[in-house]
Order: structure tokens, then C-alpha cells, then sequence
């Protein structure tokens, strides 16, 4: 796995992540269809929602604030507004808002404390990868929840599925599929290159950035992964001294091509350590190293977005491999420990910072 044998990501205590992360792809294919099996229900409860041009899309939860920040990376069509739901505030009865809370491990009992605060036009669509929620059953026969199930489904897909409920044209796309390809290929031929840039540069945190049309307007978004012993975060803060590498995510907008290059450029010119992540290669990206995604039908930002995640991943793995960071402590995907150190985090520093 990622050019590895077994016993190598044993000794190293990563090797139940590298089989989660491994499995990816195959899970994304599998959300894809469970999504697509209750597309027509699906749209009947969004529609009214999505028909309106007001529309806030709002997350709760520490994994709302990761989901919220693949969407501002995934999604250039700008047509709703994102925000997270802070603890114990109840959102407005006379605003078009949809509330996206998935369900992982042990947060039910806080889901259930948000859905009860919320006023009935709010439409909530839960995402969980349990059959056998009480969140789910709660949800049958109301006519303002929906409960998508994705069965055994980790936290990327729980996200790819919350992103197809409001993109319901992408499921049968061939698009999808070509994302789905290319994390593969990450993963499969792409590993030794990532393995050698983590074994050549040194670098105290990775930083992840985005671009998109709604980071255009609103500012750049940022995940951090912090080297500690909880490894990963969508921390927006840099507790840390030193410069870290900035992991660049350049999907396939030609609209965007001039801010790409220019970011770069700003960025080396600070003596900053740059590995450009290209949906499609552009010639004139200079950077201390370039991963070509090799994307062919790169219309639409989720299908570069989901694959720049598998890229990050894999850095993050072998980066905590290079320093002996176990990361089999915790949750088997993105997070990598995430919940361990967002108890350490001040969330008033990962929102909107």
C-alpha cells in the first residue's frame, strides 16, 4: 500500500489509516450509488430550497467545520452562502437554511441537542454512515429531515454525499468518475513521489489552500496539519513557529490562472516551501514541486477538491511515517486525530479566520 509493505506501515502504527485511506476511492464509488438510489427523493425535499437564489447552507459540529471548509474549497458555483452553526445558537425561522450535520462516531447525542433548537422551516438533512441511527428513525415522517444514509461510510464520503444532496446533476456525471480515477492514481502510482518530497524538505505543519471563486471574494481558506501527535486540522490559526508547507490546490478554472501563478510566486519569493497540486499541468506554475492530478473532465471544482484531498492525505501520512507520529490513535481517515486536537483548539480561531 502506497508502494509499501504492510509491515512497514505496522511498525510505523499508520497501517489501519493506509488502509482507509486505500479504500477511498472504492467508497467514494460506492456513496456515488447509494446517493443516486434516492436522488428523486432527495430533490423533492432540497428543491424548494435550492430553487431560491437566498439560500445558507449551514454545518454543525466539529466535523461541520471540515465539511465546511471542502465545500468552500469544492464548490465555484457560488450559489448559496456557508456558515457554521456555533454551539447552542439556534438559526433564524425567516431564512432559507439548510442545516448539514453528519452523524460520526459519538456525536449523536449533540446532533440530536441541534436538531431539537431549530425552528421547523429549517430544513436538516443528516448524513450518516449508521443504518441503525435513532437520528434516522427521528427523521421518518418529518417533513423537514432527511436521513441519508451511506452505510459504513467514513468521514469523506459522509462529505461527497452532503455535497451531492445540493448537486444532485454531478451523480450521474462522468466526471465523478474521473476524480475518482485520478485519487487512484494517487495513490497507486503518485505515492513515491509525495514519499520523496516529505523525505527531502523538512517542514513543521502542512498548509493546505484552496482556490475558488467564493475563496476569490471572500479570502483564501486554509486546513492545517499541525505535527502532533493529532496530526491533522482544519485549524485556520499557526501555532507553531516556522514555515510550513503549503500544499496549493489549482483546479481547472481559467478565470483563476492569474491569482494561481501570482500566489506562487509571492509565496517562494518568501522563501516558503510550495507543492503545487494541479487539476490539469500549467506551464507556468513554478513551485518547489508539481503533482499533476491528470484530471481530463475538470469542469466542476468538487472533482479536483476530492482528489487534492487523497494527495493531502497521503503527505500527511508519509510526513508522520518520516517522524515516527502514530496515527492509528484515531479515527481511520481525514481527520487523522482530529478530534483529539480540536479539543485543544479554540473553534472561534478555525472559523472564518
Amino acid at each position: 500500500m502506497l508502494g509499501k509493505k504492510n509491515s512497514y506501515w505496522e511498525e510505523k502504527e499508520c497501517l489501519e489509516t493506509v488502509k482507509a485511506l486505500c479504500a477511498q476511492p472504492a467508497a467514494w464509488k460506492r456513496t456515488q450509488k447509494q446517493v443516486r438510489d434516492q436522488k428523486d427523493a432527495l430533490r423533492a425535499f432540497m428543491e424548494p430550497a435550492l430553487a431560491r437564489p437566498d439560500l445558507t447552507i449551514a454545518f454543525c459540529g466539529l466535523d461541520g467545520v471540515f465539511t465546511k471548509t471542502v465545500f468552500d474549497w469544492a464548490d465555484t458555483d457560488v450559489k448559496y452562502e456557508t456558515r457554521w452553526l456555533a454551539q447552542g445558537e439556534t438559526l433564524p425561522a425567516d431564512k432559507n437554511t439548510v442545516l448539514i450535520s453528519l452523524e460520526t462516531d459519538g456525536n449523536t447525542m449533540e446532533l440530536a441537542e441541534v436538531i431539537d433548537r431549530q425552528p421547523e422551516p429549517v430544513l436538516h438533512v443528516i448524513v450518516t454512515g449508521d443504518e441503525k441511527s435513532p437520528l434516522i428513525r427521528a427523521a421518518e415522517g418529518l417533513h423537514n429531515m432527511y436521513g441519508l444514509v451511506v452505510p459504513k461510510a467514513g468521514l469523506t464520503s459522509l462529505i461527497l454525499a452532503a455535497f451531492m444532496t445540493l448537486h444532485l446533476e454531478i451523480l450521474d456525471d462522468l466526471q465523478l468518475d474521473d476524480m475518482i480515477h485520478s485519487a487512484s492514481q494517487v495513490l497507486n502510482q503518485n505515492a513515491p513521489v509525495l514519499e520523496d518530497f516529505a523525505d527531502h524538505h523538512s517542514y513543521p505543519a502542512i498548509r493546505a489552500v484552496g482556490f475558488n471563486i467564493r475563496q476569490k471574494r471572500h479570502g483564501m481558506k486554509e486546513m492545517t496539519g499541525v505535527m502532533k501527535a493529532a496530526f491533522v486540522s482544519p485549524y485556520t490559526g499557526l501555532p507553531y513557529d516556522g514555515q510550513p508547507l503549503n500544499l496549493l490546490y489549482f483546479p481547472d478554472d481559467p478565470s483563476l490562472k492569474k491569482e494561481q501563478v501570482e500566489l506562487t510566486r509571492v509565496l517562494r519569493r518568501e522563501g516558503q516551501l510550495v507543492l503545487a497540486v494541479e487539476a490539469r499541468h500549467e506551464e507556468e506554475i513554478r513551485a518547489d514541486g508539481v503533482l499533476d492530478l491528470k484530471l481530463l473532465m475538470a469542469r466542476h471544482n468538487v472533482y479536483a477538491a476530492f482528489a487534492f484531498l487523497t494527495v493531502f492525505e497521503v503527505l500527511v501520512v508519509f510526513t508522520a511515517a518520516k517522524h515516527n507520529i502514530s496515527l492509528d490513535d484515531g479515527p481511520r481517515d481525514i481527520r487523522m486525530s482530529l478530534d483529539s486536537w480540536m479539543e485543544k483548539a479554540r473553534l472561534e480561531d478555525v472559523i472564518d479566520a
